[in-house]
C-alpha cells in the first residue's frame, strides 16, 4: 500500500516539473549559469514542494509480518511517522543549484517537517539537509557539467540510505526506527530515486529542446548578418535601413520591423502606425535597456540597442508580433542576438572610416613634408641662377609657383594621372636647373591612362628618391624612367634609375625600417588603400641603379573615376 500511495504523490512531482519548465518565471532556470535572482527562486519553489510533500506523505503502519512483541515494544513509540517525497525537492534543488541552494531547500523544507512532530521529526529534519548537501555534491564532482539521469538517480538512492542511517541514529525509541526503516526503506528509496530521475530528465529534455530552438535561432541571424554586410559597409543610413528590413523580413518570421538611429526612427515597415508615438516610447529614456516591449497599436516590438563599445548607444533594432503571446525567451534572445551582430558590422564601418581618415592624415603629413623640403632645395638652385642666369631663373619662379599652385589646391586623395605627372614634370623642371646634363627624365605612359584616377603625390616622392639617393651621389648623373603598364585587372607603375644602386644589406635596412619619410608614406598610403599586396617592391644592386614598383587596382581606379 505505501508503493501505491508514494506513486501517486508522484503526481504532485510530474505537476511540479511541469511548472518549473513552463512557468514564464521559473523556465529561465534552466540555463547553466544562474544569478542571484535565479537561485532565490529555486529555494522558494523547492523549498515550497518540499513542504507540500510533507502535507501530502503517508502515515506508516506496520507491516503484517512483524510480530506481536516487537510491535508492542516498537510500535507503540510510532507515532506520527512519515513517508513522503520531501526528499526529491531537497536532492535535485541541490543537483540543480549546488550544495549550498540543496542544504538551504533541505533545512526549510526540514524544519517544516519537525514542526508537524513525531519521534522521527529531528532525523527527518537532519536527514533532509544531508540529502540537499548530496545532491549539490554529486553534480559539483561529476565529470559530466551537463544534467546527467544517472548521475542523480545514484546521488538519490545515496541520499535516501543516509536518510535511514540518520533515522536509526536520531529516533528514539530504536526499535521504533527499526521498525520504521524496515517499512519504508525499500518504498522511498525506490520512489524517491524514481522520481529524482523524472524531475531530472523533464529539466534536461526541456533544456536540450531550449539548446536546440536557441542554435536555429543564432543561426538564423547569423544568416541574416552575413546577408547585411554589404549593406551595413555604406554606414547606417536610411537607404541601408530599408535593405536591411527586406532581408530580416525573408528570413526571420515576423510581423513587421523597425530600425532608427541615435535620434529616429529610420525605416518601419507596419502602415497605418502612430510613428510619433513610436519615436517617443524608444527614445523617452536616457539609457536603452537591454531590451524594452513596445506595444503601439496592433503591433508589439521588441526593441534591442546598438551598443558600440566607446561610443555607446548608435541605434535600435525592433521586430514586432501582431499578440504578445508569441513573444518568449526565443524571440527576444533572437532579437537582441542579432541586434548585437548588426551592432559588430556598424562598429567595423567606423573602423574602416578610421582607416580612411588615417590614409587621408598620412596624405596631408607627406604633403606637409613635401612642400618645406623641397621649397629649400628650389630656393638654392633659384639663388644661385640669379647672378648667372636671370632669365633662367624668372623661369624657375614660374615653375615653382605653378608646382605650388598645383600642391595647394588639391585637397582629394585621388588624382587625374595626367595632372599627377605634370606636378612631377614641374618638379623635374627645377631638379634638371640643378643638375643640368646629368639629370634625364623619360616617360612612358599611355595616353589612354591619363584619365585614370591615381592616390595624389604618389609619384613625385618616388622620383625625388630616385635623383636624390640614386642620380645625385654618381658623379655622371643618370636617367629616370617612369612607366606604366596594364597587368591583368592592375595598373603596374615603375621608377627606375640609372644611379648608384645599393648592396643587399641595405636593401634590407630600407625593407624593414623605412628610414626616409617619403617612400615610407608611399608604402603606408598604398596598403591602406589596396591592401598589404600593393605596396612598394625595390629591386637593386650596387652600381646598377634601382627600380621600384607598385600595383593600383584597376578596380579601385574605376570606382574612383565613377
Amino acid at each position: 500500500m505505501i508503493y501505491l500511495k508514494l506513486l501517486q504523490n508522484m503526481a504532485l512531482i510530474a505537476l511540479s516539473a511541469y511548472m518549473y519548465n513552463h512557468s514564464s518565471v521559473l523556465k529561465q532556470l534552466i540555463k547553466d549559469e544562474l544569478g542571484t535572482v535565479d537561485k532565490i527562486l529555486l529555494v522558494i519553489f523547492f523549498s515550497t514542494l518540499g513542504i507540500l510533500s510533507n502535507y501530502t506523505g503517508v502515515n506508516v503502519e506496520p507491516a503484517n509480518n512483524i510480530s506481536s512483541e516487537t510491535m508492542a515494544l516498537g510500535y507503540l513509540g510510532m507515532h506520527d511517522a512519515i513517508a513522503n517525497t520531501r526528499p526529491i525537492a531537497a536532492i535535485v534543488s541541490g543537483y540543480i543549484g549546488g550544495p549550498l541552494i540543496g542544504v538551504i531547500v533541505g533545512l526549510i523544507s526540514g524544519v517544516h517537517r519537525y514542526a508537524l512532530g513525531g519521534f522521527t521529526a529531528v532525523a527527518c529534519t537532519i536527514a533532509t539537509i544531508v540529502e540537499g548537501l548530496i545532491g549539490g555534491i554529486a553534480r559539483k564532482y561529476s565529470k559530466d557539467e551537463s544534467l546527467n539521469v544517472k548521475h542523480a538517480f545514484f546521488a538519490a538512492i545515496v541520499a535516501e540510505c543516509f536518510q535511514m542511517i540518520i533515522i536509526l541514529i536520531f529516533a528514539r525509541p530504536l526499535i521504533s526506527a527499526l521498525i520504521l526503516v524496515k517499512i519504508i526503506a525499500v518504498p522511498m528509496i525506490l520512489i524517491n530515486s524514481l522520481g529524482t530521475v523524472i524531475f531530472i530528465s523533464i529539466i534536461k529534455s526541456v533544456k536540450e529542446e531550449y539548446n536546440k530552438v536557441g542554435a536555429i535561432e543564432a543561426q538564423k541571424a547569423l544568416n541574416i548578418a552575413k546577408r547585411t554586410v554589404k549593406y551595413m559597409r555604406k554606414g547606417l543610413g536610411e537607404e541601408t535601413a530599408k535593405n536591411i528590413s527586406k532581408i530580416i523580413y525573408e528570413v526571420a518570421n515576423i510581423d513587421g520591423i523597425l530600425i532608427g538611429d541615435k535620434s529616429d526612427i529610420l525605416t518601419c515597415s507596419v502602415k497605418n502606425i502612430n510613428k510619433i508615438k513610436l519615436r517617443e516610447s524608444i527614445y523617452k529614456c536616457d539609457k536603452f535597456p537591454v531590451y524594452k516591449i513596445i506595444n503601439e497599436g496592433q503591433m508589439f516590438f521588441v526593441c534591442a540597442p546598438f551598443n558600440i563599445p566607446n561610443s555607446g548607444f548608435q541605434g535600435v533594432l525592433g521586430l514586432g508580433l501582431k499578440s504578445k503571446k508569441n513573444i518568449n525567451n526565443y524571440f527576444i534572445q533572437f532579437v537582441q542576438e542579432l541586434s548585437d551582430l548588426l551592432s559588430n558590422q556598424i562598429e567595423l564601418y567606423k573602423l574602416n572610416k578610421l582607416a580612411e581618415e588615417a590614409s587621408i592624415a598620412e596624405f596631408k603629413a607627406l604633403r606637409s613634408q613635401i612642400q618645406p623640403h623641397f621649397l629649400f632645395n628650389a630656393l638654392n638652385t633659384i639663388s644661385s641662377f640669379c647672378r648667372t642666369n636671370p632669365s633662367k631663373a624668372r623661369e624657375l619662379i614660374i615653375d615653382l609657383s605653378n608646382y605650388f599652385r598645383q600642391t595647394l589646391k588639391r585637397e582629394e586623395d585621388f588624382a587625374y594621372l595626367k595632372d599627377e605627372l605634370e606636378f612631377t614634370k614641374s618638379y623635374i623642371s627645377i631638379e634638371e636647373a640643378r643638375f643640368g646634363n646629368r639629370l634625364k627624365l623619360i616617360i612612358d605612359i599611355p595616353d589612354k591612362m591619363m584619365t585614370a584616377k591615381v592616390p595624389a603625390f604618389i609619384l613625385q616622392p618616388i622620383v625625388e628618391n630616385a635623383i636624390k639617393h640614386g642620380i645625385l651621389p654618381k658623379p655622371e648623373g643618370g636617367s629616370v624612367y617612369l612607366k606604366a603598364s596594364f597587368k591583368d585587372k592592375d595598373i603596374l607603375f615603375s621608377v627606375e634609375d640609372t644611379g648608384v644602386g645599393m648592396s643587399n644589406e641595405r636593401l634590407n635596412e630600407i625593407l624593414t625600417k623605412w628610414p626616409g619619410i617619403g617612400l615610407k608614406n608611399v608604402n603606408e598610403r598604398l596598403k591602406l588603400l589596396y591592401g598589404e599586396d600593393h605596396g612598394l617592391s625595390i629591386k637593386t644592386s650596387l652600381n646598377n641603379g634601382t627600380k621600384i614598383s607598385f600595383l593600383i587596382s584597376m578596380k579601385e581606379v574605376s570606382s574612383v573615376n565613377g
